[in-house]
């Protein structure tokens, strides 16, 4: 919701009232659509109220050319940078813009927005316990694995094939109308759009949350292309539109009355695990104290929160095991110390482990207590908690 009031205030100060008006009913309609996940907490979503704020601040700037309003926006971004790696686009189109318009002062001010951006992410360095874990993590940890140029590029093709679907029933009217309106559209606003598109390319998974980043310079776009709708009264664009917001909107009105099963299978068709997570987080429920710890091996977030269990790992997710230094090793020494009250095997052992080890010391000291819709969760054996005490 925030979001949405800064980016109808952005729209004004870009475009105009009525530009404004339908940014902000698109942008909390269709680009809230839940086949891009725009239903959960992502770092996307996190990350794009500052950077909308960012773009804001740079708005107020350009009216009064006060340094100030730069410094602001320069450090917002930096703040939305520091929520999410890939949340650069409203800084870097606001330098491009500098660049762009400002020929005598670019580098000047530039220099100014980029030093001010930096200020968060030197905060952060300087107070990390060790500089060499908060780059591996923040850094590191994205360039090694999660980005568009590791990997094989089929690979990062498919991934991105696969992920278009999704975006266009949610983004799909958004993109026509941003297409009409995008010459009589302002150059910041464009500029917008595409580091946008930058950011949600670098991340290489192509996961549909990503698409949330494009939502709000997507919606004043096509807040543009309403406005030239209006003006120009062209009649096979409107119907085009017309028909495809239909269409999206029988793509998802039934996700409102169906059961939570459903809604999962329609929005992750690829990922069997969320269908089941709710009945396996019930058993979890029933089945342990809410002070004891559980393991879902390897990752799975949700089944942690469904349950309100906390997890014996502090880490939720696959590739942070995968890639995290020491991470397998302490999911050994957990499973040996038997710390899990019980242990979800939503992934098979040695997909992350392929020498086998965890494997054995899951046979050693658990066994099955119940397979859940697939899903196997075990129990320490009887005889491994009489050792233990």
């Amino acid at each position: 919701m925030l979001m949405v009031v800064a980016t109808v205030v952005v729209a004004v100060r870009l475009t105009g009232t009525i530009e404004a008006i339908a940014a902000g009913l698109l942008l909390a309609t269709f680009a809230a659509s839940p086949f891009i996940e725009s239903f959960t907490l992502s770092g996307e979503l996190l990350a794009a109220f500052p950077a909308v704020l960012s773009l804001l601040a740079f708005t107020v700037y350009l009216r009064g050319r006060h340094v100030a309003w730069l410094a602001v926006a320069g450090l917002l971004t930096g703040c939305a940078v520091m929520i999410k790696q890939s949340a650069f686009d409203a800084g870097l189109a606001a330098v491009i813009f500098l660049l762009l318009t400002e020929r005598r002062r670019a580098i000047s001010t530039s220099s100014i927005f980029v030093l001010t951006a930096l200020v968060p992410i030197a905060i952060a360095v300087s107070t990390a316990p060790q500089i060499h874990d908060w780059w591996s993590a923040v850094v590191a940890y994205r360039a090694e694995g999660d980005s568009l140029v590791t990997g094989s590029p089929l690979y990062r093709l498919e991934l991105f094939a696969g992920s278009v679907p999704a975006a266009a029933k949610g983004l799909g009217v958004l993109a026509l109308l941003a297409t009409i309106g995008w010459r009589s559209s302002p150059l910041l606003a464009r500029l917008w759009l595409g580091a946008a598109v930058v950011g949600v390319l670098g991340g290489g998974n192509f996961h549909t949350h990503y698409y949330v980043q494009l939502a709000a310079p997507l919606s004043i776009l096509a807040g543009a292309g309403v406005r030239q709708l209006l003006v120009e009264r062209r009649k096979l664009a409107t119907a085009v539109c017309g028909a495809a917001a239909l269409v999206t909107l029988a793509l998802t009105a039934p996700l409102w009355f169906a059961s939570g099963s459903a809604q999962a299978r329609a929005i992750w068709p690829k990922d069997g695990r969320l269908v089941h997570s709710e009945a396996v987080a019930l058993y979890v429920r029933t089945h342990t104290a809410p002070n004891e710890r559980i393991f879902v091996l390897w990752a799975g977030a949700d089944i942690y929160y469904l349950a309100d269990r906390r997890p014996a790992l502090p880490y939720m997710w696959y590739r942070n095991v995968e890639s995290i230094d020491g991470a397998v090793a302490s999911t050994r020494r957990l499973l040996a110390a038997r710390r899990p009250a019980l242990v979800v095997l939503a992934q098979q052992p040695d997909a992350i482990d392929p020498t086998g080890a965890t494997g054995r010391i899951l046979r050693r000291n658990y066994r099955m207590a119940a397979l859940i819709e697939g899903i196997p969760i075990l129990e320490v054996r009887p005889s491994a908690v009489g050792t233990q005490s």
